[in-house]
């Protein structure tokens, strides 16, 4: 846990950081932490597997794949290594397909 610098009135006290580094600064981060922890995405094999999965998201559960699918891409643009690289931004489109076919509001 890291005692943040900066406060808002959603900052909480001490940081903290899940088993998968993901950081919360904030209320909302926290509730964020439980949605990503709540959603299992299964290890997809194509592009049909993850429309049929994502079809059946609601719309919470949908915004969080989104917020799941933005920091694998971003992982996936600062890796160095190619093989990863490819591999994170396969898993990225994946889930973006996914959340694609989940049902809108």
């Amino acid at each position: 846990m890291i005692t943040p610098i900066l406060r808002s009135k959603d900052a909480i006290a001490t940081w903290l950081i899940d088993t998968a580094g993901n950081v919360a600064i904030s209320i909302s981060d926290l509730a964020l932490l439980r949605r990503i922890r709540n959603l299992i995405i299964p290890a997809f094999v194509s592009t049909e597997e993850a429309m049929v999965w994502g079809s059946h998201l609601n719309p919470e559960q949908r915004a969080t794949l989104l917020d799941i699918e933005r920091s694998v891409n971003n992982s996936a643009r600062a890796e160095a290594d190619p093989q990863r690289m490819i591999n994170l931004a396969t898993q990225s489109q994946l889930m973006r397909e996914a959340a694609e076919a989940a049902p809108s509001d």
